[in-house]
């Protein structure tokens, strides 16, 4: 890997797809911004059977979160969640594998970008840890980041920081004493010519100087990159150990910190973040021939020093910015010794890429005044965001409840919120707003969820507005019964018998199709329309003796299911549809039900 081609780039999903055998048992993941579709492609990588995430077949969907369900969590700003436009019908069942951190981004925001997997194959587990720049949205900027693999090769390292980051920064995921033993006793896998010399991080609020000593003294050379600095940032920069260093950062930012003795600016392009993600594209679905092309912004944050031919960097999540490398923003950073010429030639070419601040003509005041006001909403935002809202669930509806606090804060921006499912229908949030009722019947129970849509817009600039989705407590949720609902109602009655023989043999019978694929027609009927001529006893025998495991987990809970999916085809317009996939549920439970009952109760 180096930081030169654009098909150098490599997949953090990719990174973190399991390997032949292998099953995720825990996964946790921070980000600042977040993507409910990226998160989506996460699960999918995470849990389904395909090679590419977005790819996946329907029943692949069902398997990817059937198998994620409860071992994943992503930790997120709170109010930084990016509103989708599509896909979001089976969304919801991501609301219990969300949690926001951090109230107030005036105070301090939450921005450690990092993921830890554990694998089991078998008796032996295996543990990954990612750092790096990205959040977890569909932004293609230019972002840096380090994979470490546990491993028993003799090149295997302690890293000792791992264990201390997942107890601290990662308390909300509350890893078990087993799975923080193995973390304690692990040895990680560096990529070949980086060694890792520490993790240094800090949670929201505390101060923590990232660059208290050198990365190494007496340094030849130094360059460093990110989006965002300021003049804090940068004197904290040049103690890194070289007398000057070569800064890639972009035009405002650049312009606005001003010239800094021992720093030479050099800019780019601004990054995108928050971008939402295209899975047409991702899919290679793309039509049109006047396709935006991909950001190309940067994002990275790393500081590199040189002397000889040793390089010590620094890369993770922070900004090189007051509150990014001293506090009291929550940052995660790597310390690597870097041994591969070609890593840190590539590194240093890649910033001198940029052009040099000095030469530019550069009028940056339009966006300048943009970019204050958009900070000014997220001010007003981040004291919304500390007003307590809920959801409630009530005969009449679905409803809004506000705090009697939020008065303050409603007058400085108009706020309005709208139903996940139904983001276009908005209503606003008045100053006396208490109680305000968003549907006018109860969501049905595979419509039922946690999430809600807010928007801000600027009482100054109404061309300046947010909108971002938002957790938040409901009233009256199951939310084990709305997700095997929900499930079914997206396998419908043209899947359920691929979703039966699924459960049998392990075989997709949607294999070819993909999860973003409209629900077609029930299609050729099974020959004689005898479901218990498939279901038999050798054949479930057959299944169970190949591998009695996965067969007992395939069934799992599929009791509940098939309830789930007769409620569903009830709802069904009458005719030959509704009567005939209800007439494939009487068929088939009574042999389910003896499958259940054979394999046991805790099944």
């Amino acid at each position: 890997m180096t930081f030169g081609r654009r098909d150098d780039r490599m997949s953090v999903l990719g990174a973190l797809r399991p390997g032949v055998g292998q099953v995720v048992t825990r996964a946790v993941v921070t980000t600042y911004s977040l993507d409910l579709v990226a998160m989506l492609g996460l699960v999918l990588a995470l849990g389904a059977d395909a090679e590419s995430e977005f790819e996946a077949s329907p029943l692949g969907l069902v398997k990817a979160f059937d198998r994620m369900r409860g071992k994943l969590l992503v930790l997120h700003q709170l109010g930084r969640v990016v509103a989708p436009s599509a896909h979001r019908s089976v969304l919801p069942l991501l609301d219990t594998m969300v949690h926001a951190v951090g109230a107030n981004e005036r105070r301090a925001s939450w921005h450690p970008k990092t993921a830890l997997v554990r694998y089991a194959a078998g008796a032996s587990a295996q543990w990954r840890f990612w750092i790096g720049s990205r959040n977890l949205t569909g932004a293609t900027d230019r972002d840096a980041g380090l994979v470490l693999v546990t491993s028993k090769d003799k090149a295997a390292r302690p890293v000792p920081d791992i264990s201390g980051l997942a107890e601290d920064l990662l308390a909300e995921a509350r890893l078990n004493g087993e799975e923080l033993t193995e973390l304690r006793s692990a040895k990680w896998l560096a990529p070949p010519g980086v060694a890792v010399r520490k993790l240094l991080w800090r949670r929201n609020g505390r101060t923590r100087r990232f660059l208290e000593t050198p990365l190494m003294a007496r340094a030849e050379r130094g360059c460093a990159v990110s989006p965002f600095v300021d003049r804090s940032g940068l004197a904290e920069v040049l103690k890194a150990g070289a007398p000057e260093l070569s800064l890639l950062t972009t035009e405002v930012a650049g312009t606005g910190c001003g010239a800094f003795e021992g720093v030479r600016c050099r800019v780019d392009a601004s990054p995108e973040p928050a971008v939402p993600v295209s899975v047409e594209q991702q899919q290679e679905e793309a039509v049109g021939e006047f396709n935006d092309p991909p950001s190309t912004g940067i994002h990275a944050k790393l500081v590199a020093v040189t002397k000889g031919n040793r390089t010590a960097l620094m890369l993770g999540s922070a900004n090189l910015t007051r509150r990014g490398l001293i506090g009291p923003n929550a940052e995660a950073v790597a310390i690597l010794d870097v041994a591969d010429p070609a890593l840190t030639l590539s590194l240093y070419d890649f910033v001198e890429s940029g052009v040099e601040l000095a030469s530019l003509s550069v009028d940056t005041t339009e966006e300048q005044e943009e970019e204050r006001a958009k900070r000014e909403l997220d001010d007003v935002i981040s004291g919304f965001l500390e007003v307590r809202c809920r959801l409630s669930h009530r005969a009449d509806g679905l409803y809004l409840l506000v705090a009697e606090d939020a008065a303050t804060t409603l007058r400085l921006a108009r706020f309005d919120v709208s139903p996940f499912l139904d983001p276009d229908t908005w209503a606003a949030i008045s100053l006396d707003t208490r109680s305000l009722r968003l549907l006018s019947n109860p969501p049905i129970v595979s419509e039922q969820t946690s999430l809600v849509n807010f928007r801000a817009t600027s009482l100054a600039s109404p061309d300046v507005s947010r909108t971002w989705i938002q957790a938040l407590d409901v009233d009256g949720v199951d939310v084990d019964r709305r997700d095997r609902a929900l499930l079914a109602r997206y396998v419908g009655a043209s899947r359920f018998r691929d979703w039966l023989r699924s459960l049998l043999d392990g075989v997709d019978g949607t294999g070819g199709q993909r999860w973003t694929d409209p629900i077609g027609g029930r299609g050729q009927r099974d020959p004689e329309s005898q479901l218990a001529q498939i279901f038999t006893l050798e054949t479930m025998l057959a299944a169970w003796a190949r591998d009695h495991e996965a067969f007992e987990d395939r069934v799992k809970g599929m009791m509940g299911m098939l309830d789930s999916f007769q409620e569903m085809f009830a709802t069904l317009p009458h005719g030959k549809e509704r009567a005939a996939a209800l007439a494939d549920v009487e068929e088939v439970r009574p042999f389910l039900q003896a499958v259940h009952d054979a394999i046991g109760p805790g099944q």
